[in-house]
């Protein structure tokens, strides 16, 4: 349970392009579950019934959950018909939209749905293509407009958010990480052999979507500067995967750089290997970086936002695009026991606060927040526009 009970039992929705190998996808499976345990009626819409990672659908039937898909691609403007026709026949509560472009659709179809029903929206990265255009910003007001609330998942999100539109109604949120999962497979690892990690070897893991947020080309040519007993491993898919693959095999690394596709076990993972490496151009709060400094092995990380601003000690770092430097990083990491166990208490004491019930609690405080007494507007809406970041982290 994740604590006090709320005085309200709420119907909720949350719509995502896709249920796939990302880290807001990712979020979405963990959290949506919670919420139902705390006695919420919670359902999951996806814009492409095609990009559904089996895996992760099945958790959230076990788990009760209903998922909704809408028959088209992603930037199907059709698609806002079907909301509509959705939003008038379920009625929710709360409507709660992750990423471009769910959030434009669920914007435009707001102007139709019932007058209960509040809309919130999460904003999971620092960067976006369309902050690039000063002409879409106008349009970005109002679609933003649209929400009631818009949650930041870090501080510098929420900072770049209000430099670009200002006077958004935006608290900040951390996400949050399944302690208790990770706990429960640490164990369950203990007992599981994984053949691909061969006695002797030094095992590094990445576990990532293969994307141009991501970095895989600098760890990839990090291997050139490290011994032949040193082994990488990659965990994810994307459309940026059989690039990584040839890149490997034009280093010549094939025999030593290996691609396991998208894995839903990859908490085994993290604890079987040596150590890991999270390789990347940016991100808005990185899930695999907690996750890492969960799983009782060493972890490395770029030196980018999303990342620094939530690792324990700037030693777990390096610079990004510095492939002979992240070599050096992960050798001397290898052979400095003490750093190693230095760094991986640190780690597990620092995670605790990125606790997933403890955000699960926030996001619920924050839709009763909106919607108030009898569907009215609640006291999270009437806060300051311009209050200090830290405030909005106390919600």
């Amino acid at each position: 349970m994740i604590g006090k009970p709320l005085t309200l039992n709420m119907k909720i929705l949350h719509y995502i392009d896709g249920l796939v190998s990302g880290g807001a996808e990712k979020l979405v499976t963990d959290i949506l579950p919670l919420m139902k345990e705390e006695g919420h009626e919670v359902q999951l819409l996806i814009s492409n019934k095609k990009n559904l990672v089996t895996a992760y659908h099945n958790l959230l039937r076990e788990n009760g959950i209903s998922v909704k898909t809408l028959d088209s691609s992603n930037y199907n403007p059709l698609q806002v018909y079907q909301l509509i026709r959705l939003l008038r026949n379920e009625r929710y509560d709360i409507v709660h939209a992750h990423l471009f472009p769910s959030q434009y659709w669920l914007a435009v179809a707001s102007w139709f749905k019932p007058s209960r029903t509040r809309l919130v929206k999460t904003e999971h990265s620092v960067h976006n293509n369309r902050r690039k255009y000063q002409s879409l910003q106008r349009l970005e007001k109002v679609v933003y407009n649209r929400y009631a609330m818009t949650i930041s998942i870090t501080t510098k999100v929420d900072k770049s958010l209000q430099s670009w539109l200002e006077k958004v109604r935006s608290v900040v949120i951390p996400n949050g990480v399944n302690l208790n999962q990770l706990e429960k497979e640490r164990a369950q690892s203990k007992d599981i052999q994984y053949d691909i990690f061969k006695e002797g070897n030094y095992n590094i893991l990445m576990v990532g979507r293969f994307s141009e947020e991501k970095d895989q080309q600098t760890l990839i040519q990090s291997m050139q500067y490290l011994p032949e007993h040193f082994h990488l491993f990659f965990a994810g898919s994307g459309t940026m995967l059989e690039p990584a693959k040839q890149f490997a095999k034009s280093l010549d690394l094939t025999p030593r750089v290996h691609f396991l596709g998208m894995r839903t076990d990859v908490y085994s993972l993290m604890n079987k290997v040596d150590l890991n490496v999270l390789s990347t151009n940016f991100e808005g709060l990185s899930g695999v970086t907690l996750e890492s400094l969960a799983s009782e092995k060493p972890f490395i990380g770029s030196d980018v936002p999303g990342v620094n601003d939530i690792v324990p000690d700037p030693r777990l770092l390096f610079p990004p695009r510095q492939p002979e430097i992240l070599a050096k990083k992960i050798k001397e990491t290898s052979q400095d026991h003490e750093l190693y166990a230095e760094m991986v208490k640190l780690s597990l004491e620092h995670v605790k606060k990125y606790c997933i019930i403890q955000m699960c609690n926030r996001y619920l405080k924050v839709y009763e927040g909106v919607l108030g007494k009898n569907g009215e507007v609640g006291t999270v809406l009437k806060m300051p526009e311009r209050i200090k970041h830290e405030e909005r982290i106390a919600i």
